[in-house]
């Protein structure tokens, strides 16, 4: 009997619009055949990219890959994750905002490898970093949680108070309802239309709101079940994985994932493309350019934002960096100058770095004017005058 016999094969196929299976029809010896799927899946693997739903899945380093959110550039947003794939295990980083997105990159993680997740990491506190953590749970029993010591204090107490004010009506659907109301009236903020990059970033920001409305509020918290105060280290394998508290910033109680074989940082909310998202009066201005500093400090080759593409160059975090020491130093002049929180806002001046960031961008600007001039500067003000 010939050795040879017609297979009819589903091969996965990466490319650039989504992720997508091709049957193909080729004869061969079944040792042959072995040999280009085991070929054709590594090649899948090592791949720089592939594209799932409102995520692609991009390759960092050897065994590091990123699930980096192509909603656009909005006023509520998804975070990314990060999967690190060990000898024998793999460790996450951020669960996404809801269960179904979360349910979205475990399927994209099953089609790089098929080890068990052992430890996840939640870099901080906001429900886009941590709102996944019960699906990982369950789908992955026996998993660890590694927080901040913080995250045990705000999570069921501040964090929940925050989240029930989301789900009020005077929280995401009063949001919802006010975008929507300028996407049907087509009003740009700025005055005249929208633009395409406006109805874009508003259409994408009530997608994400409606998905939280829709899928959070049965939700349990995951509280960390191993804490950090100031670093910990893991050795999975061949791999180290340090875990660093840099001080205040986003929050405060913002961890780092450092790689030091492979200089990758996984940098949480700490930084942020294009635009950074401050948050008051949680953030903390004058620490935040600190702990950007030390990660500068590290020489990355590669940075995983907490929002937005990973970073091959630091100019992003030396750009923020000036931007919450210039804040700082301003809104601490201002105080010594005795001038109250109206008065501090209103002469404080960052036409610079909005320019910087934002550029022609009405969307950009915008979310500078909601997430940076406001709430940078009030907690800059509460962190100069110890209100903090």
């Amino acid at each position: 009997m010939s050795q040879y016999r017609k297979v009819h094969c589903r091969l996965p196929i990466a490319d650039s619009r989504r992720y997508r299976v091709t049957v193909l029809t080729f004869e061969m010896c079944d040792r042959t055949m072995r040999l280009l799927l085991a070929t054709l899946f590594f090649l899948l693997l090592a791949s720089s990219a592939f594209a799932t739903g409102n995520f692609k899945i991009v390759k960092v380093a050897d065994g590091v890959y990123a699930a980096i959110r192509t909603e656009p550039p909005g006023l509520t947003v998804n975070a990314n994750s990060v999967f690190i794939i060990n000898d024998e295990d793999v460790v996450v980083v951020d669960t996404t905002l809801t269960p179904g997105t979360a349910r979205e990159t475990i399927a994209a993680l099953r089609q790089l490898t098929n080890k068990p997740v052992k430890y996840v990491i939640n870099t901080h506190w906001h429900d886009d970093h941590i709102m996944g953590n019960q699906v990982y749970r369950d789908t992955f029993p026996g998993v660890e949680f590694i927080g901040h010591t913080s995250l045990t204090d705000y999570l069921p107490t501040t964090g929940l108070t925050n989240r029930r004010g989301a789900m009020s009506e005077q929280g995401y659907p009063a949001f919802i309802n006010a975008l929507k109301s300028r996407l049907d009236k087509n009003e740009s903020v700025f005055g005249g239309p929208m633009t395409t990059e406006e109805r874009e970033g508003y259409s994408g920001s009530v997608g994400i709101a409606e998905r939280y409305m829709a899928e959070n509020p049965g939700v349990e918290i995951v509280l960390p079940t191993t804490t950090v105060r100031e670093r910990l280290t893991l050795q999975r394998g061949k791999r180290t994985i340090d875990i660093r508290y840099l001080g205040r910033g986003h929050t405060s109680g913002d961890l780092v994932v450092y790689l030091p074989k492979e200089r990758v940082v996984i940098a949480g909310d700490l930084v942020v493309w294009p635009v950074p998202y401050v948050g008051s009066p949680q953030s903390h201005p004058g620490n935040w350019s600190k702990a950007l500093q030390q990660i500068l400090a590290l020489r990355p080759k590669r940075i995983v934002p907490g929002h937005g593409p990973v970073l091959k160059e630091d100019s992003q975090l030396k750009a923020m960096s000036r931007l919450f020491s210039t804040i700082d130093e301003q809104v601490r002049a201002a105080v010594k100058r005795g001038e109250n929180l109206e008065q501090v806002r209103s002469g404080i001046n960052l036409d610079y770095f909005r320019d910087m960031f934002a550029g022609d961008s009405r969307m950009r600007k915008l979310i500078f004017r909601n997430y940076v001039v406001g709430p940078a500067v009030e907690a800059a003000y509460l962190d100069a005058t110890g209100n903090f």
